[in-house]
């Protein structure tokens, strides 16, 4: 029968919901988090990260901002702001 499957589904669905419901406290408690420190507050990769955050901002209970860095490559700190790495950060605010 189709209930083996069903219950065998079950723990990996929770987790995710807990997951997800985890990660919106997270960002309601902070109020602003950049992506990279809610991941590596969960131990997540970046990627798995923004798409569960995803689903709280078509809900619109938070906003994603980027924040545009460019301080250091307009005080010639660096190269390029390609080779730096600051051209841009995702960050999460509560709604």
């Amino acid at each position: 029968m189709n209930r083996g499957k069903v219950c065998r589904d079950r723990p990996a669905t929770l987790v995710m919901v807990m997951l997800i419901t985890s990660i919106r406290d997270y960002v309601q408690l902070k109020g602003r988090a950049p992506l990279k420190d809610i991941a590596r507050h969960f131990h997540l990769p970046e990627s798995a990260t923004e798409q569960m955050l995803r689903f709280w901002v078509k809900k619109g209970v938070i906003k994603l901002i980027a924040q545009d860095q460019p301080l250091l490559c307009q005080i010639n700190q660096c190269s390029s702001c390609a080779s730096c790495g600051l051209n841009s950060q995702l960050e999460y605010i509560w709604a």
